[in-house]
């Protein structure tokens, strides 16, 4: 079976577990402020933790800092317009400036990666060596960028210094109505605090694949791949209003970002050795690359499609209004004792 032919039998998603995330949801009944609060609290908390841990795990917590940063960048779209457009974009452009200063240690080692996984995708069509030489100056040059971002600079502290501020920030969001607002405004327990966050995640998500299928950049791809892992953060976010289905689109686009997330990868390996050619000095072996990376890409796309039409076939308005409908339909259980499973 093809790659593009396992990636095109999505009806497994079906059945694999609802409940995405590791814990990254609202309880059932819990108030929509407070909810929210303990999540990026709990963000917060988690990636200052990795990063006060051990050096030999500091890869792990450098993935895991920026993933916990993803997730509270989508916690600030969901209420954007709740909070107030100064907060939001205060908050947003300083996760997002600190997410930066570790960028470099991650995408090196994905170049890395990005070049193993392609030569084992092609395996038995291609010599076993073939490109060894590019994936050990890669790792050179990753092992260089990890120790200048972790170990000669202060950029770990300054995320870490980030994070911290955060956190106090986020603790201090009121969450009724009559709680004196040290920080931003409340956050009222009503579906109307989030529609227009979901209509602007879901939108752009929407408008992001189509001009990436219209005018096929490797920049619009990775935009549209941004605007799908903040939905599905949201996603996960509101599992508990219909873990069958919500958490099922959860799922379906973890996948299509994962898909999405390996067409980045090549592409911006293709950019790094067309200004960098002295990563693969071989003319016949980059150019090789160049077009087995491509016929990848290709196929990814195609797949992404399939998954980006399902995800996407609503209007904006509409996908606000079903998931607000899975919010009253949600309450109105609590109200009246009713318990799905």
């Amino acid at each position: 079976m093809s790659g593009v032919q396992r990636h095109l039998d999505v009806s497994r998603i079906r059945y694999l577990p609802a409940v995405t995330g590791d814990g990254f949801e609202l309880t059932p009944g819990e108030p929509l402020g407070a909810g929210l609060r303990r999540l990026g609290v709990e963000q917060a908390e988690h990636a200052l933790r990795g990063l006060a841990g051990d050096a030999e795990d500091i890869d792990h917590a450098v993935h895991e800092t920026r993933k916990a940063m993803k997730r509270l960048r989508a916690i600030l779209r969901l209420v954007r317009s709740e909070i107030g457009e100064r907060a939001y974009k205060y908050e947003n452009r300083s996760l997002r400036d600190a997410a930066r200063l570790l960028a470099g240690v991650r995408d090196g080692a994905v170049a890395v990666e990005t070049v193993t996984n392609l030569a084992a995708r092609f395996e038995g069509s291609l010599p076993v060596d073939v490109f060894d030489d590019l994936a050990e100056r890669l790792d050179r040059r990753a092992l260089q960028i990890r120790n200048r971002v972790l170990f000669e600079s202060d950029s770990v502290d300054q995320v870490a210094s980030t994070l911290e501020r955060t956190r106090i920030r986020f603790a201090a969001w009121p969450v009724e109505p009559g709680e004196p607002a040290v920080y931003g405004k409340p956050i009222k327990d009503r579906f109307g605090s989030i529609r227009s966050g979901l209509i602007g995640t879901y939108g752009r998500g929407r408008t992001e694949m189509k001009r990436a299928y219209t005018r096929p950049t490797a920049t619009h791809f990775h935009l549209w791949r941004k605007r799908v892992k903040y939905l599905r953060h949201q996603m996960e976010i509101l599992n508990p209003l219909w873990p069958e289905v919500v958490g099922g689109t959860a799922i379906v686009l973890d996948e299509l970002g994962h898909i999405l997330g390996e067409e980045h990868d090549l592409a911006a390996l293709l950019g790094l050795l067309t200004v960098d050619q002295q990563l693969c000095p071989d003319p016949v072996e980059r150019s090789l690359f160049a077009a087995l990376a491509q016929h990848r890409r290709s196929e990814l796309q195609a797949v992404a499609r399939v998954l980006g039409m399902r995800v996407y076939t609503e209007k904006p308005d509409r996908f606000a209004s079903r998931m607000g409908a899975y919010w009253e339909s949600t309450r109105l259980s609590l109200e009246v004792g009713f318990d799905v499973e």
